[in-house]
């Protein structure tokens, strides 16, 4: 067995590397469930309490605006409120690539703790947005700083985990976009009795939020995981297991050289562009329940404290529709396009509960709202389909990308729909997302 080559932390590692540092190695599978179970507490709490600031700050928009956002800022009238939602994506599009190019270039760890940081100066400084513009430039700024995050957690887990077990893991840290829409309406419903020091609840709600980000920020510089090569905590033995289990999975452990031609190839294949629109379609949802829930029910005339609480459940469903469709994908082999197409079901039901029950059928009409969660089980496949099949680090970066840019489009067109003159109760609105998750389910099938 070769003996185990020193390296320096910037030196790229490929594939062809690792198959000449090390021979093959036998793999007891005691002892490599041993081993992944001691990644998973390496990785996934890190990972999924970063996913889960990450989507609080994004989503405390949609809790702000009952309680004196839209009126401070005039956002109540035609799709003002829609615009503050969407530009983040627009911020989000423009950084997607350049910070999955610089987590490619330079450690993850030290890429994400930066915009860990600079996102939470960001949420700090929100409550100064005085006017309608100075929150439309807020959130774009917010949208650049975030967009590397989930990126650079595909990245992670491409670089960590086997083909068969990338799907939970990603489903995993994905949860818990649902687990902090569990809490964060716990949190500002407390927040939205806070009043003095001219300042108004939903500034409170931002200030919190931006300060425990930046503390989260300052500790990722330690926390964060390194790469399978230069992580502490790993025997010698134990890290040939990870470097054969890295060739198993053809794919290098990291590289920070950018190959052009990777590139051109995964711009030239009808798979990308595929995965592309599919994420468009099927996260027009997100954009409905990270935006809008608050507001869909507040017009079915519940106050601003009830309406918080009514967020609970959607929290709940989307941790348990994303954890599912996760297992699904893990246990049932090339089931992801079918979840996908699957998930669209419920989706288009519950738009249909929305668009045509009377407002006296207020219960029916919630259920319908939750319903729509169900598109985050669709969601996760896509996330999955992005790296698990294909090979080469530059080549998954350019799919990581683009599942992404997927995404930001389709939370772009959800708002774009809920013009304000369809409200309170947005018919049309429900109208729009029913025919994107059709498209949706057409092409998954």
């Amino acid at each position: 067995m070769a003996s185990e080559k020193k390296t320096n932390e910037g030196e790229a590692i490929t594939i062809d590397d690792v198959a000449k540092r090390s021979e093959i190695v036998e793999i007891d599978p005691a002892e490599e469930k041993k081993l992944v179970r001691k990644i998973d507490w390496k990785l996934m709490p890190v990972l999924c309490f970063t996913y889960a600031l990450q989507y609080y700050d994004k989503a405390i928009l949609s809790q702000a605006a009952v309680f004196g956002l839209r009126e401070d800022l005039q956002l109540a009238d035609g799709l003002r409120y829609s615009w503050v939602s969407l530009i983040f994506y627009f911020g989000y599009l423009i950084g997607t690539y350049p910070l999955s190019f610089l987590a490619q270039k330079y450690p993850p760890r030290i890429i994400c703790a930066i915009i860990c940081i600079l996102w939470a100066v960001v949420i700090i400084c929100t409550p100064a947005a005085g006017s309608y513009g100075g929150l439309l430039a807020n959130r774009f700024l917010l949208g650049v700083t975030e967009a590397g995050v989930s990126p650079i957690f595909m990245l992670v887990v491409g670089m960590w985990y086997t083909h068969p077990e990338q799907v939970l893991r990603s489903s995993f840290w994905y949860s818990f976009s649902g687990g902090s829409l569990v809490i964060s309406p716990l949190i500002n419903y407390g927040l939205g009795h806070i009043s003095g020091a001219g300042l108004h609840p939903w500034q409170y709600m931002y200030l919190i939020a931006g300060a425990a980000t930046f503390l989260w920020g300052i500790a990722l510089w330690w926390l964060f995981p390194e790469t399978p090569w230069h992580a502490p905590g790993f025997d010698e033995h134990e890290r040939k297991v990870l470097l054969e289990r890295i060739k198993a999975n053809n794919a290098g452990s990291e590289n920070h050289n950018i190959k052009v031609h990777h590139v051109r190839e995964a711009l030239s294949d009808y798979q990308f562009w595929s995965l592309i629109l599919l994420s468009i379609t099927t996260c027009t949802g997100g954009g409905v329940i990270n935006t809008f829930s608050s507001i869909v029910f507040n017009g079915m005339g519940f106050t601003n404290f009830q309406s918080l609480l009514l967020n609970l459940p959607n929290g709940g469903m989307a941790f348990l529709c994303i954890l599912g469709s996760g297992y699904i994908g893990r246990m049932v082999p090339n089931s992801r396009l079918y979840v996908v197409a699957a998930s669209s079901f419920p989706v288009i039901l519950g738009c249909a509960l929305l668009w045509k029950l009377p407002d006296s059928m207020r219960a029916g009409r919630i259920v319908g709202f939750y319903l729509i969660n169900c598109f985050s089980s669709g969601w996760v496949q896509c996330i999955g389909l992005g790296t698990s099949n294909v090979a080469g680090h530059t080549k998954k970066s350019v799919y990581a990308a683009g599942t992404f840019v997927g995404y930001s489009v389709g939370n772009i067109i959800g708002p774009l729909v809920f013009d304000a003159k369809y409200a309170p109760r947005y018919k049309e609105s429900f109208i729009g997302i029913m025919v994107c998750f059709s498209v949706s389910l057409v092409i998954s099938l």
